[in-house]
């Protein structure tokens, strides 16, 4: 694990990448073979049974994949190909839980990459990393999430292999994670939200040792992507990950000039 101070130096320079959050501009849901305003291309589902999109384009549309112009038809897997329209305008395939063929779009001339000033935090607290227990759940186990720009009462099924159980202060907490690759991920709430830091909640990295322990270091608490693109559809803390306490630490807000 990099430094604290290497990792928010990272964390400035994702957001403002050619694929970071502050440049996206489109997050689309293919299910049928479409065509966008204003992006060159065809663009299509792949089988309902593989994640990723296909795109049909000719020479004359200049589009790249991974650097090779496109003539014809090519796969995107979802986030590995990366398709380039032009030096600032970029997109790749991807996918969530319910939507397994998105087309994400980025473009890195927008306002909110050319004001961003930086992620503001708080100060470095070792009281804020705390050592709990992994309780694994049934293997192929999912719990649900309610996303931000989903319609309400909707709900999307995400890997969730177990539990987090942890006690600040005395006050007992047991939190639900998501798998995300082989990385486990809480995203939660506290009293700071709306106040101090952004109001839909931030998310945190967990790290699982072999005999059980679990340590949330929440120095390394982290905004989560809709808080630098409004069109990023993000999952909402489920009320068990609701703390009914102030968590000083890790991120808070995007900041611009």
């Amino acid at each position: 694990m990099m430094p604290l101070e290497e990792w928010r130096a990272y964390r400035h320079q994702s957001v403002i990448g050619p694929q970071g959050d502050l440049a996206l501009i489109l997050l689309q849901n293919i299910q049928e073979p479409t065509r966008i305003d204003g992006i060159p291309g065809l663009w299509a589902p792949r089988t309902s049974a593989s994640n990723g999109l296909l795109l049909t384009a000719s020479i004359s549309d200049g589009i790249t994949v991974d650097g090779r112009p496109v003539e014809g038809t090519v796969t995107l897997e979802s986030d590995v190909s990366v398709v380039q329209f032009s030096d600032t305008l970029s997109a790749m395939a991807t996918e969530q839980p319910g939507s397994e063929h998105l087309l994400a779009v980025w473009d890195i001339q927008i306002e909110p990459v050319q004001s961003f000033d930086s992620i503001s935090t708080y100060p470095y607290d070792p009281q804020w990393i705390i050592e709990g227990t992994y309780v694994a759940g049934e293997q192929g186990q999912t719990a649900s999430f309610a996303h931000i720009a989903d319609q309400e009462g909707s709900l999307r099924h995400h890997q969730s292999p177990g539990e987090i159980q942890f006690e600040v202060d005395g006050v007992p907490c047991r939190m639900t994670p998501f798998a995300s690759g082989e990385s486990l991920i809480i995203i939660f709430g506290d009293l700071t939200n709306g106040q101090e830091t952004y109001g839909l909640g931030r998310m945190l990295l967990v790290t699982v040792n072999t005999d059980g322990t679990a340590v949330l270091d929440f120095n390394r608490a982290f905004l989560p992507s809709c808080a630098f693109s409004h069109h990023f559809n993000c999952p909402i803390p489920p009320r068990q990950n609701r703390l009914p306490f102030e968590v000083k630490a890790g991120e808070k807000q995007v900041v611009h000039r």
